[in-house]
């Protein structure tokens, strides 16, 4: 990548955003919780401790922003600065959004911060709050579902490979500023998925948008008669507009929207 620091050395989504929170001095959240704030015209106490408690959330890759947040870090980050920088970014949040698990409810909603995601001192209040037994039954529930082995290391969802899913969609419909998996190129007699230099040759120039390398992950092909190893296509979109192009021999419309 260009530039001075190596942002492809980061592997997972959450860690790239910690240390571009890093590069740029955020190392306890407080401005940039009110500066997310601020850009999303809600500066009220309680916005404010839900930005903060979501900051260091995604930092830790406990889970991820929803579309929304997602943007607005992209913008008071300065991740446009680096047209690589920006496309490493928009593939490894593609790859963590295909991969994410299906938890329990308490988990699973968008930027809700679970109880034992924090510190001792802050996990305890929900606890006398809430009424005891209820509440740490939630509790204990998500850790069931979010960490099977106490305090055993939280695996990245966008490090697994059969997480990614690389199926070929016919209608692609996005805003501008979205990143999403769209096709997958299979590797030859249903071996391993091709290098992303062999697979770009056979991409197109789009009018809406551009294709990069999302990955190794999976897609169903029908000649191979099940999933198999394909080397994922993220298209970010970047221009309102529709267009109709091909992808490995498949017809795919792009609508993308302000």
């Amino acid at each position: 990548m260009t530039g001075e620091k190596n942002w492809d050395t980061r592997h997972t989504w959450h860690k790239l955003l910690d240390a571009l929170c890093i590069e740029q001095g955020h190392l306890d959240n407080l401005n940039l919780a009110e500066r997310l704030c601020s850009a999303s015209g809600n500066r009220s106490h309680a916005a404010f401790d839900t930005a903060l408690k979501n900051l260091h959330n995604w930092r830790q890759g406990v889970h991820l922003p929803q579309r929304r947040n997602f943007l607005l870090l992209t913008r008071l980050l300065d991740v446009d600065r680096d047209q690589a920088l920006r496309e490493h970014w928009n593939r490894l949040y593609a790859q963590a959004r295909s991969a994410s698990p299906v938890v329990a409810p308490l988990a699973s909603a968008p930027d809700e911060v679970p109880a034992n995601a924090f510190p001792p001192e802050r996990a305890r209040r929900p606890l006398v709050l809430g009424g005891g037994v209820i509440a740490a039954a939630l509790v204990g529930l998500f850790a069931y579902f979010q960490w099977p082995g106490g305090d055993e290391t939280v695996a990245d969802p966008g490090t697994t490979f059969a997480g990614i899913q690389a199926d070929y969609v016919r209608t692609v419909t996005a805003k501008v500023g979205d990143a999403l998996i769209i096709h997958g190129a299979r590797g030859n007699d249903c071996g391993p998925a091709p290098e992303w230099e062999n697979a770009r040759q056979h991409l197109p120039e789009l009018t809406t948008g551009t294709l990069a390398d999302g990955g190794v992950g999976t897609r169903f092909s029908r000649q191979c008669g099940g999933k198999v190893p394909a080397r994922a296509i993220l298209f970010t979109a970047t221009t309102p507009g529709i267009e109709q192009t091909s992808l490995y021999g498949d017809s795919i419309t792009i609508t993308v929207q302000e």
